[in-house]
């Protein structure tokens, strides 16, 4: 949809309504008025639907009953599924597409597992290095020293399940992984399913409180004792949070190495590669860097974007000033009237005998030529006309947002979520930004 606002794609080909989408309101509005306003052509193999088939401009009724049937038969579908997966996680059964490290599906039974003793031996000894005192960094590190493969590449090694365009991409452990593992309860012999639901149909995939988790005991192999297990909780510290539940997780800066995503330590005053921060092969190996400096610096970024676009707006005032002039419509349709009551004054000469009718197609061939002249530069003024009218509604809410931020102190989760796209850390001393503005601005006609 993104290529399709940008003017890059024309056509769009589907085997039948449905792989596009079975929310039928949502889908009406594309093929209602998104579509026909962007001139898009949609199609419908198995529906047998064109939408520039016969001049058609709507979907029709056909059309709206058929979404309504496909979005009906995904909610029953839906309710099935989540039916069908309650009782399989109250039956203690697996129902997850890939086994968890460690572990494989039963060659007998898909929905059992067993145990994969070559990763299974890696996992006993992250519990029992947990459990000799040692801390989830350390046991990372101690991993990837020794070139275990992360349980990642060991799915990629061993063909499992994993997507194979990522087959040439190293993974290495991580801190959050062993964590992960540290804390899954699977590993005990106990299966615990239903730990993430949908909100709704089509709503996001969130994590469901751990009251709420279905826990059945004795489903499978344990490859650690569930005392071991209960032992190892025992060794995490337990942190409250003051924040509250509402706060806003937006963070914008990525590593420019890895790609990863960057953490902020736990007193929130650096921002830390969760990769990189245990893994010595990787270039950004124990990158950790000061919060306040990264933030300092998009800030400053930010207000020079902001400055720039207010001295921009004083320039393009006089400047629409001086356009409107030169835009000025009325010259040309007083014009038009001219000549068409030339026109008609024209056949009431030919009609009282005072032309002949050679003379008059003549004469009125020569005023159409001049009245189409006038009405093509109308016609083009009145395109610029809307063209900077809707740039100016664009140029308006960007204007009122940098009024709002423009005096701001500091770079906020509000700011950030506003204009921030990503930030791309190399080091303290390089990283590129990506605003979400960059495209107003290429509007506006200004440099990026």
């Amino acid at each position: 949809m993104e290529l399709v606002r940008q003017g890059e794609i024309n056509c769009i080909i589907v085997k039948d309504f449905s792989r596009f989408g079975r929310d039928y309101i949502e889908i009406g509005d594309y093929l209602e008025q998104l579509f026909p306003f962007l001139g898009v052509r949609f199609i419908a193999v198995n529906d047998k639907y064109d939408s520039q088939e016969d001049g058609r401009q709507t979907a029709g009724l056909e059309v709206a009953f058929k979404n309504f049937i496909y979005d009906f038969y995904s909610r029953d579908t839906s309710k099935k599924i989540r039916n069908v997966r309650s009782k399989m996680a109250r039956d203690g059964q697996f129902a997850s597409a890939n086994a968890p490290y460690g572990f494989l599906k039963s060659p007998t039974d898909k929905h059992r597992l067993i145990v994969d003793e070559e990763a299974a031996a890696v996992v006993r000894e992250i519990f029992q290095m947990k459990l000799s005192g040692l801390s989830a960094r350390k046991i990372t590190e101690r991993l990837n020293e020794r070139g275990i493969p992360s349980p990642a590449q060991y799915a990629l090694n061993h063909r499992r399940g994993m997507d194979w365009r990522r087959v040439n991409q190293k993974s290495a452990w991580d801190s959050s992984k062993v964590v992960a593992i540290l804390k899954d309860e699977r590993y005990a012999g106990n299966m615990v399913s239903l730990r993430r639901t949908l909100n709704g149909i089509y709503g996001r995939d969130t994590a469901i409180e751990k009251e709420e988790w279905v826990r059945v005991e004795g489903t499978h192999e344990a490859i650690i004792s569930y005392e071991d297990f209960l032992r190892t909780q025992e060794t995490f510290l337990v942190y409250h949070k003051s924040q509250p539940k509402t706060i806003q997780r937006y963070n914008a800066f990525r590593c420019a190495h890895c790609g990863r995503r960057l953490s902020y330590s736990r007193d929130r005053k650096k921002l830390i590669c969760r990769y990189g921060e245990s893994n010595p092969a990787a270039e950004c190996y124990q990158a950790a860097y000061p919060a306040e400096v990264l933030k300092n610096a998009v800030l400053t970024s930010l207000k020079w974007h902001f400055d720039s676009f207010v001295a921009w707006e004083q320039l393009q005032a006089e400047g629409e000033r001086r356009m409107r002039e030169q835009l000025d419509p009325a010259p040309y349709e007083r014009q038009i009237e001219l000549l068409e009551k030339s026109k008609t004054r024209l056949y009431e000469k030919y009609r009282d005998g005072r032309l002949s009718r050679d003379e008059y197609i003549q004469q009125k061939n020569s005023l159409s030529q001049q009245v189409e002249k006038y009405q093509n530069q109308l016609d083009a003024i009145r395109l610029e006309m809307e063209a900077q009218a809707d740039g100016a509604g664009r140029m308006n809410q960007f204007s009122e947002l940098v009024a709002r931020y423009r005096d701001a102190a500091e770079l906020t989760k509000e700011l950030e979520m506003t204009f921030v796209e990503e930030v791309l850390v190399y080091d303290l001393e390089h990283i590129k930004i990506k605003w979400k503005f960059e495209d107003v601005f290429l509007t506006a006609g200004a440099t990026e």
